[in-house]
């Protein structure tokens, strides 16, 4: 299985679970996750810690407008 095939995959069977039903018609793959995190409360944080992780490799929430 090719990368894409999988990311969507991966994605529909996360939709299910934190929606309950099945994907809009249309979104597939990373437009899937992006429609599933663009409405997800994930909290602010200032750094996360693990020493698996180069600082590159950490990305911080941005700040909408207010």
């Amino acid at each position: 299985m090719t990368r894409e095939p999988q990311i969507d995959r991966e994605a529909r069977g996360l939709w299910q679970v934190l929606k309950g039903d099945d994907p809009p018609d249309g979104l597939h793959g990373s437009d899937l996750l992006a429609a599933l995190i663009c409405g997800a409360d994930i909290p602010d944080y200032e750094r996360l810690h693990s020493p698996y992780l180069r600082d590159s490799q950490i990305s911080l929430r941005r700040k909408g407008p207010e």
